[in-house]
């Protein structure tokens, strides 16, 4: 999987594919991985320290009609959230308290890496409500499934449009990254763990397939499944768009979400806690790719950090200690 939920935010970040199994060489090289990029992000913000205070300089000036649009527009989040989380499950939920779950996932995602702390506290909030425990893991998995999907799918329409300014056709860029992919594989596919990985990998998808085959049989869990799922990531993007209107960054809208999508899919290959540093060093680079300074850049990346992870921190601290204290987790 090339993406990740993002995450990191306001309303949940979708885990894009399943977690490796623990004790697994991919479960300690991506655990190893989530450790040192957090470190590598503080020492390269000690290093450009310069930097960083000229970027807050530049947010502080930032138009605050704009960044209170921004806040409206990553609110929305927690229930396309819990749409998403409702759509694949076949038994109803209550919409409080699966409202309330999207929340407190916010601060789940600081103690594991983006999309999968939420998971979790989605987990949980199913199985204390009478969902099998197997059945709430594929309720889980399914709902990290299609955020994929969709995420990819907007993504390559992204790309193929042309809506991201790069030095070369976003159709070679997207031939030449399926090139190195299939290339890997046909090394992989000469070991025989690299093999059993991808039998078990494609037992998984089948599985998924046929539940979304199912899920297709009933419209209204269709809508909010895959409306859902595309809605998350979607208003993370908005959120994006208008902070960057408020520092008055000329990038045209179609730029952001490209730049968005782009970054949070690069950043779920390294998944930090919170999506911190992988997230923070996708987004600041493509959007200095895109023509902007280094210091702007940073600027809408902290700015967008801030309403979708940091203001939000305390609230969803709370909403998750009254969720424990009531039983729903």
């Amino acid at each position: 999987m090339v993406v990740e939920a993002p995450a990191e935010a306001v309303g949940p970040e979708p885990a894009y594919g399943r977690r490796p199994p623990a004790g697994s060489a991919s479960h300690r090289w991506r655990t190893a991985l989530a450790c040192v990029v957090p470190l590598l992000a503080v020492l390269w913000l000690l290093h450009s320290w310069s930097t960083v205070t000229a970027s807050v300089r530049h947010l502080t000036a930032a138009h605050p009609g704009w960044l209170a649009v921004a806040m409206l527009a990553a609110l929305p989040t927690w229930i396309a959230g819990a749409a998403s989380l409702q759509g694949a499950v076949a038994r109803r939920l209550p919409v409080g308290p699966m409202l309330a779950v999207q929340v407190a996932g916010s601060v789940a995602n600081h103690v594991l890496p983006a999309g999968f702390g939420v998971g979790a506290v989605k987990l949980r909030f199913l199985n204390r409500h009478g969902v099998p425990l197997r059945e709430a893991v594929a309720a889980v998995g399914l709902d990290a499934t299609a955020g994929m999907i969709t995420h990819v799918a907007v993504l390559v329409a992204l790309l193929s449009g042309g809506f991201l300014h790069m030095s070369g056709p976003p159709g070679g860029l997207i031939a030449t990254v399926a090139a190195v992919v299939a290339g890997l594989l046909a090394v992989g596919w000469a070991l025989p763990p690299v093999r059993r990985a991808c039998r078990r990998g494609w037992t998984h998808v089948t599985a998924q397939a046929r539940m979304l085959a199912e899920i297709l049989r009933v419209p209204s869990r269709a809508v909010m499944l895959w409306g859902g799922s595309t809605a998350i990531p979607l208003l993370h993007a908005v959120t994006l768009l208008f902070v960057v209107r408020a520092l008055h960054l000329p990038l045209a809208a179609g730029a952001v979400f490209a730049i968005y999508y782009l970054a949070s899919s690069a950043s779920a290959l390294i998944p930090s806690p919170g999506g911190f540093g992988s997230l923070d060093a996708a987004l600041t680079a493509a959007i200095v790719a895109a023509g902007q300074s280094p210091t702007s850049a940073l600027a809408a990346v902290l700015g967008y950090r801030l309403i979708t992870v940091w203001i939000p921190l305390a609230p969803s601290a709370c909403v998750m200690a009254a969720l424990v204290r009531r039983g729903h987790l």
